[in-house]
């Protein structure tokens, strides 16, 4: 793989290979699986990249931390494979998913998380995703990941699958709970609301403002049909897994 440089014209945290400063051509794209990467974590970032440049069939074409900036870097390359990760300041993995799917129909997302919860799994698949992988993997297990994922085939990192199959059995005799339908975000809300944390000390740990920890604590309430943040605190406290 050619080494890569960083593009003056892109943010800090976003890099082009150099060979692509115009879309692949659909040669290049046949014989390799052209892929990009989202994360907003450098280090991971890089030391993926340098994971996946060892096989010859995977070219990363792209990486970046930022998810809008993302966006218009897939509408033009258009990859053949996303790597996504599911929790990112601003916008998530959930989030970027339909987007990807609208700008670039042909491109697969393979979510790529540290959660293994099933809740996670079920709303990756939902958005639009075709596989989910977890970074606790192999660097194998992620390369046959990419691979399948490419071809159009759906893809359960075999560390969740008995648990997620259990989820889809629970819901289909239960029905969508509240905790079910919250968003990563709003499950990592409720994780630190339980734990009785203030406004200031969620905007503090999520890295966001306090008016956006309001507007996701006001989503939730409703999601749970609480009336007050104390009685919300007290139900989420009582439920084992959120």
């Amino acid at each position: 793989m050619t080494q890569t440089t960083p593009d003056t014209a892109t943010p800090s945290n976003t890099f082009l290979h150099n060979q692509f400063d115009h879309p692949p051509s659909a040669s290049c794209q046949s014989d390799r699986i052209t892929t990009m990467l989202i994360d907003d974590h450098l280090l991971f970032r890089e030391s993926l990249c340098s994971i996946l440049a060892t096989s010859p069939n995977i070219d990363i074409i792209g990486a970046s931390g930022d998810g809008r900036e993302s966006l218009r870097l897939i509408g033009r390359l258009q990859p053949r494979v996303v790597i996504l990760d599911i929790s990112m300041p601003g916008l998530g993995g959930l989030d970027l998913a339909p987007r990807i799917r609208e700008i670039s129909p042909k491109t697969e997302i393979l979510m790529l998380s540290m959660h293994d919860n099933s809740n996670y799994v079920y709303r990756a698949f939902k958005a639009g995703c075709r596989g989910y992988a977890l970074k606790s993997d192999s660097a194998e297990s992620l390369h046959r990941a990419i691979a399948v994922v490419a071809r159009g085939e759906t893809y359960l990192s075999p560390g969740i699958a008995s648990d997620f199959i259990d989820h889809l059995l629970n819901r289909a005799e239960m029905g969508d709970s509240p905790a079910s339908l919250l968003t990563p975000r709003e499950q990592e809300i409720c994780h630190l609301v339980a734990q009785g944390r203030t406004t200031d000390q969620l905007a503090a740990d999520l890295c966001i403002s306090p008016k956006t920890v309001r507007v996701h604590v006001a989503n939730v309430m409703k999601k749970f049909s609480c009336q007050s943040r104390i009685e919300l605190a007290l139900r989420l406290q009582q439920m084992d897994n959120i």
